[in-house]
């Protein structure tokens, strides 16, 4: 199953003066310089703005152009914590550092974390009070 991670303004507002930049760019500078400013702005746009999380077997994170995956047996906490507007879900696992994850959905992708492993201990359940009133 497929979650789309919750946007970050910060980020929107990166890839808006990125654009902005660009188009100036492109009035001032040659064409081989706008297209190589033009491909390294893509790259840096998509590294930004495309991140989502797959459930399956594995938890797969694909943030950019990178994927990091977890075992999903191996997860040990969950933790549902605030930060500034936005809920994440901080993932402990016995192979892999500690990783945060921001799904728009983010109690059913908790509640499909649990029913992959229930062994899982859920910290800071009442955060989730926070996720049903859409803070």
């Amino acid at each position: 199953m497929k979650f789309q991670s919750q946007g970050n303004p910060l980020f929107y507002g990166i890839t808006v003066i990125l654009i902005s930049m660009l188009v100036f760019y492109y009035f001032i500078s040659s064409f081989l310089m706008f297209i190589f400013t033009f491909l390294l702005t893509t790259l840096l746009i998509v590294m930004l703005l495309r991140e989502y999380y797959i459930i399956s077997r594995l938890l797969t994170v694909h943030r950019g152009i990178s994927r990091i995956q977890i075992d999903i047996m191996q997860i040990e906490v969950l933790n549902i914590a605030v930060y500034g507007s936005r809920i994440g879900v901080e993932i402990c696992s016995k192979e892999t550092d500690q990783i945060v994850v921001f799904p728009v959905e983010t109690e059913r992708f908790v509640k499909l974390l649990l029913k992959r492993n229930p062994k899982i201990y859920l910290q800071n359940q009442q955060n989730m009070d926070a996720v049903r009133c859409n803070l």
